[in-house]
C-alpha cells in the first residue's frame, strides 16, 4: 500500500513541490494548494467567435509574409465559401487553419495560452528566473497572449481592410501586482523560487480570483481600492484647447456624414471644415482634415445610392449597381460600429489617451487607409457612371476595372458581377426562350411592337448598339440577335410549337452574381461556347423546318429557273409567243390573254414536269401604264410566295424586255 500511495498523483505532486522549494511536506502546504488549483482549473482562452475577424487574421498573416497573391486568392475563395451552404461552422474551420499555421515556438502562439495562465498568477520578477527555461514547452511561463481586444480588419469584399493592425494593445500589468511581493523576497534576495511561488497564491483567495486576468485580479496583500485613472475631458482642457479625444469622437461621426461639434460640413466649399474658433495645434488640425475626407467620400456615394434607388426608370442594371454600393457601405458601417464600440469601452473604463489601447487620430489614419482607398474608387466610379443605364452602365464599370491595382480590380470585378447579372439573365431568356422583357430598354436587343408579322425577320428586331456591354463583342451581339429572332420566327411565322428546350438544350443560367462572375472570367471560353452552340442549334432547326414544311429549296430553285431565266427552253418559247402581243401599245393588252400564253409555254416545254405547287405560283403582271408605253414596258413575270417563304425570299418578280 505504501508503494501505491507513493505513486498516486497527489503524492507525486506534493513531492514535486518539496523538491522545487527544498522544504518539508509540512512547509509546502501553500504551494501544494496552488498547484492543485492550477491543475484542476477549467481555464480556457476567451475566443471571440467571429468568422470575419479570423479571416482577416489569416489575410494579415499572408500579407506579413509578403504573399499578396495568396491573400487575394484567400479573400476570393472565402467570399465564394460564404455564398454557399456547404459548411455550417466556417468559423471553426478557419480558426483551425489559423492555429495550424502558427509557429508553436513563438511566445504569441496559441500553444502558449496556458502559459499565460501561470504568468498571470506570478509576480513579474518570477519570469526572469532561469528555472522556467527547463520546463516543458507547453507549460513555458511567460507573458502570453492577453486580451487582443479588437484586431484584424473588415472583409475584403467590404470597404474596410485594416490589414495587420490591432486596436487594443496588451493589457498592462497593474502596479498592485508588482506591489504584491512577499516580505521575504524584500528582506532576503536569495530566497528560493519556490517561496516566491508560494506567495503568488494568498491563502484566502478563491480559484476564480486567482485565475482572473491581471487587469481584473485583486492585488496581493491588503486590498486597497486602486485610484481610477483620470481621463481628460472629451471637450477639451481648462485652457479651452480642443483635446484629441474630442476630435476622435467628432471624426467617428464625420465618417458617417454627421456633423460633429467641431467638424462640420461647409456648403460653400463642399467639404468638412474644422471650426475656426477651435483652439487646436496644426498637426491635429491637418490629421483631422485628412480623416474628414472619408466623410465627404461617404456622402458622395450615399447620395447617389439614395437618389437612384428611388428611380424606377434606372432599371434592373442600375438597381444592381446601387445594391453593390450598398453592400460596400454596409461593410464600411460595420467597421465604424467596431470603432464606436471601442470608444465606448474606453469611456466606461476611463482609459487615458496616452495608453497603448486608446483610439488616436494617428491610429485612425492608419486603420482607415484601405477603407479610404475603396471609398475613393467607389466615388470615382459613381462620377464615371453618371447618366448611364443598362448595358452602357455595365460597360462603364467594366472599363474602370482595367487597372494594375489588384485590390481595386477585385473590387470593380465584384461590382461588375452584380451589375452584369440582370444583363446575362436578359441574354439567357432571349437565346433559350426567345423572350424579351426589357421594360426600361437596358438590353442591347430592341423590339418594335408596331412591325407586322410578315416583316418580323427584317424590321421587328434590331441591335441597340449603345447598350452592348464592352465585354461582349459585336460578333457575339449579332449572333445573340439572330438566335432570339429565329426562335420568334419559328413561333410567330412558322407556327412551330416545339418547346425551346428541344431546339437547343438550355445551359446553366446566371442564377446568382457568383455565376455571372464565373462567366465573365471566361468570356472567350465558356461564354463563347454557349453563344456558338445556341446559334448553331437554332439555325439548323429553323432551316430544317423551312425545308421540310415549306419547301424552301424547291422555291429557291424555281425562282432561279423562271425569274433568273435559268429554264432556257421555257423562256425561249415564252418570248416567241409574247413577241407579237408585246409589240402593241400597252393600252391594248389584257392580262388574261398574257396568262393564257404563259400556260401554253409551260405545257409546251419541260416546265410542265415541275411540281404543281411551283407552277401555280407563276403569273403575269402588268405594271402601271404611261403614255406611249408598249407591251415590253409594262410586262413582268411574277412568282407568288407567302408565309415564311415570303419573309426570307426578297426576289419575287422578273421584268422581261425584248
Amino acid at each position: 500500500m505504501a508503494s501505491l500511495d507513493q505513486k498516486s498523483p497527489n503524492v507525486l505532486l506534493q513531492s514535486l513541490c518539496c523538491r522545487i522549494t527544498g522544504k518539508s511536506e509540512a512547509d509546502v502546504a501553500h504551494q501544494f494548494q496552488y498547484a492543485v488549483r492550477v491543475i484542476g482549473s477549467n481555464y480556457a482562452p476567451t475566443i471571440e467567435r467571429d468568422e470575419f475577424l479570423v479571416s482577416e487574421k489569416i489575410k494579415k498573416e499572408l500579407l506579413r509574409q509578403r504573399r499578396e497573391a495568396d491573400a487575394a486568392l484567400f479573400s476570393e475563395l472565402h467570399r465564394k465559401l460564404q455564398t454557399q451552404g456547404v459548411l455550417k461552422h466556417r468559423w471553426s474551420v478557419l480558426y483551425l487553419l489559423l492555429s495550424l499555421s502558427e509557429d508553436p515556438r513563438k511566445p504569441s502562439s496559441r500553444v502558449g495560452n496556458y502559459g499565460a495562465l501561470f504568468a498571470q498568477a506570478l509576480p513579474r520578477d518570477a519570469h526572469s528566473t532561469p528555472f522556467y527555461c527547463t520546463r516543458p514547452q507547453s507549460l513555458a511561463l511567460g507573458y502570453g497572449e492577453r486580451s487582443a481586444g479588437l484586431s484584424g480588419s473588415i472583409g475584403t469584399s467590404g470597404v474596410s481592410s485594416l490589414g495587420v493592425y490591432t486596436l487594443n494593445g496588451p493589457t498592462p500589468t497593474p502596479p498592485t501586482l508588482l506591489a504584491g511581493q512577499p516580505p521575504q523576497s524584500v528582506a532576503a534576495g536569495t530566497q528560493s523560487l519556490g517561496s516566491r511561488l508560494a506567495w503568488a497564491l494568498p491563502i484566502n483567495s478563491s480559484p476564480s480570483a486567482t485565475m482572473a486576468p491581471p487587469s481584473t485580479r485583486p492585488p496581493f496583500g491588503p486590498q486597497v481600492p486602486a485610484p481610477r485613472a483620470v481621463r481628460p475631458r472629451r471637450d477639451g482642457d481648462a485652457a479651452g484647447e480642443v483635446s484629441e479625444a474630442a476630435l476622435v469622437r467628432d471624426i467617428l461621426y464625420v465618417f458617417q456624414g454627421i456633423d460633429g461639434k467641431f467638424i462640420k460640413m461647409s456648403a460653400q466649399e463642399n467639404c468638412y471644415k474644422i471650426d475656426s474658433k477651435a483652439v487646436l495645434c496644426k498637426s491635429l488640425r491637418d490629421t483631422s482634415s485628412r480623416l474628414a475626407e472619408l466623410g465627404w467620400l461617404h456622402n458622395k456615394v450615399r447620395k447617389y445610392t439614395d437618389v437612384r434607388t428611388l428611380d424606377q426608370a434606372f432599371g434592373l442594371v442600375g438597381q444592381s449597381f446601387c445594391a453593390s454600393l450598398h453592400q460596400e457601405l454596409k461593410e464600411y458601417y460595420r467597421l465604424l460600429s467596431v470603432l464606436h464600440s471601442q470608444l465606448q469601452v474606453e469611456d466606461e473604463q476611463g482609459v487615458n489617451m496616452c495608453t497603448e489601447s486608446s483610439l488616436t487620430l494617428r491610429r485612425l489614419l492608419v486603420w482607415m487607409y484601405d477603407p479610404k482607398v475603396r471609398l475613393k474608387t467607389l466615388a470615382a466610379l459613381v462620377d464615371y457612371c453618371q447618366g448611364r443605364k443598362g448595358g452602357e452602365l455595365a460597360s462603364a464599370v467594366h472599363a474602370y476595372g482595367k487597372t494594375g491595382d489588384p485590390q481595386m480590380r477585385a473590387l470593380v470585378q465584384h461590382i461588375l458581377s452584380l451589375v452584369s447579372h440582370p444583363i446575362l439573365n436578359f441574354l439567357y431568356r432571349w437565346i433559350y426562350d426567345g423572350e424579351l422583357e426589357d421594360t426600361y430598354h437596358e438590353f442591347f436587343v430592341a423590339s418594335d411592337p408596331n412591325v407586322k408579322t410578315d416583316r418580323l425577320w427584317h424590321d421587328k428586331y434590331s441591335l441597340r448598339k449603345s447598350m452592348i456591354p464592352s465585354f461582349i463583342t459585336m460578333d457575339q451581339a449579332r449572333k445573340v440577335l439572330l438566335i432570339g429572332k429565329s426562335i420568334n420566327f419559328l413561333h410567330q411565322v412558322c407556327h412551330d410549337r416545339t418547346p425551346p428546350g428541344k431546339i437547343t438544350p438550355a445551359s446553366k443560367p446566371a442564377d446568382t452574381p457568383k455565376d455571372a462572375a464565373e462567366l465573365l472570367s471566361d468570356l472567350e471560353g465558356a461564354f463563347q461556347e454557349k453563344i456558338d452552340a445556341a446559334y448553331f442549334d437554332t439555325s439548323k432547326y429553323l432551316l430544317d423546318v423551312l425545308n421540310r414544311n415549306y419547301l424552301l429549296l424547291e422555291h429557291l430553285q424555281a425562282m432561279r429557273r423562271y425569274l433568273l431565266l435559268g429554264q432556257g427552253d421555257f423562256i425561249r418559247h415564252l418570248m416567241d409567243l409574247l413577241k407579237p402581243e408585246l409589240a402593241r401599245p400597252a393600252t391594248t393588252l389584257y392580262q388574261h390573254n398574257l396568262t393564257g400564253i404563259l400556260e401554253t409555254a409551260v405545257r409546251a416545254t419541260n416546265a410542265q414536269f415541275d411540281n404543281a405547287e411551283i407552277l401555280k405560283r407563276l403569273d403575269v403582271r402588268l405594271l402601271e401604264v404611261s403614255p406611249g408605253d408598249t407591251g415590253w414596258d409594262v410586262f413582268s413575270l411574277d412568282y407568288h410566295v407567302d408565309g415564311p417563304i415570303a419573309t426570307v425570299t426578297p426576289l419575287r418578280r422578273s421584268k422581261i424586255t425584248g
